[in-house]
């Protein structure tokens, strides 16, 4: 018997030979594929009845390949089997007929090519072997596939259906996908042999028969990524091969693999602060090791419907841009210099937009008085209250004195002031309002305004 990690690590080499290539279009040069030699086989105990020759006949391409499996499993008379012995039959030989997966969602800008055609997904919609799937910024594709499993092409890559089989002689799936650009997410359920589940990019093959795991590829670097969530991954990069645990991670180049640890979840700076401003962005605590970091929001924990992702500059925020109300879901990881993503952790937020802005002031003169009218325009979304502070700034301009003015609770945008005595004052103003069960309060930056005799 062959333990797990052999199994695995043949279910890569032969997903990586490939039988049957997938289809390209005119416009799309052939994909790289890594290769192997190795060639994995399928245990076949003996049923009564059994023969060789009735095996080939019923379950393999040809009748006549009965010979090599006589060949290499050393059976004297093909016309005669032991009713208990134990068969290797090599899977190239073993008939399969076509399976089918389905788009079980999609967001944003993507695309499906298949049968000829490009167009935008359909939910539902049948995807069957040589399609390709392309996303762009801020659009996500998920792929159901037969036996439950599930694959999340994430925003700007693209992915190749490059196998979807079923094998006759007892309907275990044999699934591969090809990462040509960008990445995929892959949940996969438990399988027996000879099926098996593999992502290729062209340097590398990962296998397995059952986890959680991420594959990507950057064509600049000509590099693969492979991070194991759960379960067991067998990498393969030309003659190098590697098995990966949980919470490790695989960078493949040039016939070379890497194995190494994940690095753990970041932290948001301040995990509970409401998204109020005009743009959504997160601070994040510094990671060591980190290079950068990514973020996925999705209207729920699952990431099943997600919207938006962004990768941070190096030490910078994780910036997202404008985005609706509502309170979402962000997951957030680490990403190494060697591009391996590291493990996520999930945070839930308020996104209400809630501030002050346009500040302006004006005077006006009434009967040898002078009035001051300042005025502001309130940011977001329902009913705001504001208030509005005033002081006078000495000549290095720190704060002369306490506040001339706090006025809480005013619902205009607006409030006037009069006869003011010369001198620097700064002003301004704060925003709140009650929105998703939560007070929102944010003030604007200070204005500043002279008054001269």
């Amino acid at each position: 018997m062959k333990t797990d990690w052999s199994a695995a690590l043949a279910v890569a080499a032969m997903l990586a030979a490939g039988s049957a290539a997938a289809q390209t279009s005119a416009a799309q040069p052939a994909p790289r594929t890594a290769s192997s030699a190795a060639v994995e086989t399928l245990d076949y105990v003996v049923r009564p009845g059994d023969t060789l020759i009735d095996l080939a006949t019923a379950y393999m391409h040809r009748p006549l390949d009965y010979r090599r499996v006589q060949r290499e499993n050393r059976v004297a008379n093909p016309r005669r089997l032991a009713i208990g012995r134990t068969l290797a039959l090599p899977v190239d030989l073993l008939r399969a007929d076509p399976d089918e997966a389905r788009i079980a969602g999609f967001r944003g800008a993507a695309t499906l090519n298949q049968d000829g055609r490009s167009a935008a997904p359909a939910p539902g919609q049948t995807v069957r072997e040589g399609a390709v799937l392309t996303t762009g910024a801020n659009a996500f594709v998920r792929l159901a596939l037969s036996d439950g499993s599930h694959v999340v092409v994430p925003s700007n890559s693209r992915v190749r259906v490059s196998r979807l089989r079923r094998y006759a002689i007892n309907g275990a799936v044999d699934h591969a996908l090809t990462v040509e650009a960008g990445r995929a997410e892959s949940r996969v359920t438990p399988r027996r042999r000879p099926g098996g589940f593999a992502i290729r990019t062209p340097v590398s093959v990962s296998a397995v028969r059952g986890t959680d795991f991420r594959v990507s590829f950057d064509d600049d670097a000509d590099r693969s990524s492979t991070e194991v969530l759960e379960g067991a991954v067998a990498i393969a990069s030309g003659q190098a091969e590697t098995l990966a645990a949980a919470d490790q991670g695989v960078s493949a180049a040039a016939g070379a693999v890497r194995l190494l640890p994940l690095l753990p979840a970041p932290a948001l700076v301040r995990p509970d602060a409401p998204q109020t401003q005009a743009q959504v962005a997160f601070d994040i605590q510094p990671l060591p090791g980190a290079e950068r970091y990514r973020g996925r929001v999705a209207q729920d924990a699952g990431m099943i419907e997600a919207f938006a992702e962004a990768d941070s500059a190096p030490g910078g925020p994780l910036v997202f841009g404008e985005m609706e109300e509502g309170a979402f879901f962000l997951r957030l990881t680490a990403l190494s210099p060697e591009g391996l993503e590291g493990k996520p952790t999930t945070y839930s937020f308020i996104r209400a937009r809630n501030g002050v802005g346009g500040l302006a002031s004006a005077l006006d003169q009434r009967d040898r008085r002078r009035f001051y009218r300042f005025r502001w325009e309130a940011e977001g979304v329902g009913a705001a209250t504001f208030r509005f502070q005033l002081w006078r700034e000495a000549e290095d301009g720190t704060v002369d004195g306490p506040l001339l003015v706090d006025q809480p609770g005013l619902t205009d945008e607006a409030f006037t002031l009069s006869d003011l005595p010369p001198g620097v004052y700064s002003w301004r103003v704060q925003g709140a309002r009650h929105r998703f069960g939560r007070l929102l309060e944010a003030w604007s930056e200070p204005q500043q305004l002279r008054i001269g005799r």
